[in-house]
């Protein structure tokens, strides 16, 4: 019987075609993002929980726990990277599936291809697999489920974790069916940390590239898991569609030739990806001279996702990585929006909340019509001696299918290099940044991923 899962088993088991290579190298750009993101994330309050947690029972040690060594099982090893990988708000996001596959693929593959002693171009092979699975799953949903305080990075991420698993470990067709199967089981992922900025957001890459890597492992020894995960009566899409039509032929058309993966983003800021153009808009205007004191009131049009919040003082730190007129008035004061802008005294300075408070936002229907395709936000500024401003963002910095970067392919990649300097020396490992490009551009030809594991894992 032919189901969605047997089609992309039959994809993740084939041998590779020129285009899936071609594929495989540019997510070395996405390798390096990631990586580098994780590294950063275990500077992070949260972290250090989740490695003490980790630590205080270590499993069998063959896999990399970043900041400490290969001290512990793979799946372990996937649960803290993954974690560390969504602690800060820099991972990767795909605009159309509305989700962060990098936090949760990544480490799953890494942690599974160390264990296994496979070479770089099989890690970054199994990195592309994983991120196809999840993105073409989250554009079945375009970000539907977080109407429902679901959060697709998480539902999503358990798939492509265990098809990265999958590769790394060299499954057969019918293992990965069975991976793929196990792993939807485990699916999840709630939203409730808008409430009260609590740290479970940041534990729902970490889970789920801990399922990918169990659920592959588990196949390995024969445990069963539907072929009928996705489209059966009890399956992903029945459980978490909620009622509402979903284009599920986005999952197999073009599989193998047309890669949905590198339609992936580039965070530039540490915050949520929905407002990153309203952030654009407002580091140009403060480049164009526009002072603070000077502005009257902000009107910002934007598009509806339910993730983002609009209240003029942030409750939390948490709170403040997705509330837009904070953002925008950091934007607008400093010209640049940083890790440094999100911790505890940072939220509460008078100057940034002053203008804060005269930021309205509000949510736009033709926008939202257009939204996940296009990402269109609009400011209008009003300066106090009356002149008006009007500025429009179509596509935020780091998209690849923003305008700068059709004339400049190879901007995007200086601009991941230079956010790995600048996010490295900012959490203290400034040593290991041209060092970790170095070996992530050398991945392709390594006979195993010894190299970057070591420099990941030594203690700061």
């Amino acid at each position: 019987m032919t189901t969605i899962a047997t089609r992309l088993a039959d994809l993740a088991a084939a041998a590779p075609t020129a285009a899936a290579d071609a594929a495989a190298q540019r997510m070395q750009l996405y390798a390096l993002d990631t990586l580098a993101v994780t590294l950063g994330g275990t500077v992070a309050p949260s972290s250090a929980a989740m490695r003490r947690t980790v630590l205080s029972a270590c499993g069998k040690s063959e896999s990399t726990v970043f900041g400490v060594g290969r001290v512990t099982s793979a799946w372990d090893a996937a649960l803290a990277n993954g974690a560390f990988a969504h602690a800060l708000e820099l991972d990767d996001d795909h605009r159309v599936a509305v989700l962060h596959p990098g936090a949760v693929v990544v480490p799953a593959a890494l942690a599974v291809a160390e264990a296994e002693g496979c070479p770089g171009d099989t890690f970054l092979r199994a990195i592309l697999m994983g991120y196809e699975v999840t993105c073409r799953l989250g554009e079945v949903f375009r970000g539907s489920q977080f109407y429902h305080g679901m959060h697709p990075t998480a539902l999503c991420g358990v798939f492509g974790a265990a098809a990265a698993a999958a590769v790394a470990s060299r499954l057969d067709r019918d293992a990965v069916v069975r991976a793929l199967g196990i792993a939807g089981t485990q699916a999840f992922g709630l939203t409730e940390w808008r409430q009260d900025g609590s740290w479970i957001k940041r534990l729902h890459p970490g889970r789920a590239a801990h399922t990918g890597v169990l659920a592959a492992r588990l196949a390995r020894e024969g445990f069963t898991g539907p072929a009928t995960i996705f489209e059966g009566a009890g399956g992903f899409f029945r459980a978490f569609s909620f009622g509402e039509p979903l284009d599920v032929g986005v999952m197999t058309e073009g599989l193998g030739r047309e890669f949905h993966a590198l339609g992936t983003a580039i965070k530039p800021y540490p915050c949520c990806r929905f407002e990153h153009g309203a952030i654009d808009l407002a580091i140009g205007l403060h480049r164009a001279g526009v002072v603070p004191s000077e502005i009257d009131k902000v009107a910002i049009r934007i598009y509806r996702t339910d993730v983002l919040s609009y209240h003029h003082v942030p409750k939390n730190v948490v709170d403040a990585q997705f509330n837009v007129p904070y953002a925008v008035a950091v934007a607008l004061t400093r010209g640049k929006v940083s890790l440094s802008d999100f911790t505890p005294a940072a939220i509460a300075d008078p100057s940034v909340l002053a203008l804060a408070r005269r930021v309205d936002v509000a949510e736009d229907a033709d926008f939202s019509s257009k939204y996940p395709a296009e990402y269109f936000v609009e400011i209008a500024l009003t300066l106090r001696d009356g002149t008006e401003r009007q500025v429009l963002s179509e596509c935020p910095s780091g998209d690849p299918d923003a305008p700068q970067y059709a004339s400049d392919p190879d901007r995007l990649t200086r601009e991941v290099e230079q956010k790995v300097r600048l996010l490295l020396t900012e959490c203290g490992f400034c040593d290991r940044a041209e060092a970790l490009i170095c070996a992530v551009q050398d991945l392709w030809d390594a006979p195993n991923v010894s190299a970057v594991c070591a420099l990941l894992g030594e203690q700061k």
